[in-house]
């Protein structure tokens, strides 16, 4: 998953001008990222067009850290429909 890591950690600088050297499973976004709901949504949404899933209210609801997001993108990508 660590394509996963570096696509949001661009997404990250891209999208909301947050520039992170290192990204764990264990960073949390809204402590150690200094995210405010407002942005987490952002990134959500980027995710979203980025890998084409959908992160539903209660996924979002249950991010916390990189794993949880990591967690939830592994698994809409891998129970998405194959085109």
């Amino acid at each position: 998953m660590q394509p996963v890591v570096t696509s949001i950690q661009k997404l990250l600088k891209q999208k909301l001008n947050i520039y992170t050297p290192v990204l764990t499973s264990k960073t949390d976004l809204k402590k150690d990222l200094n995210l405010v709901e407002w942005e987490m949504n952002y990134l959500f949404n980027a995710i979203e067009q980025t890998w084409h899933i959908s992160i539903t209210q209660q996924d979002s609801d249950n991010i916390v850290n990189v794993k949880h997001l990591l967690a939830v993108v592994k698994k809409q990508v891998h129970t998405r429909p194959a085109a």
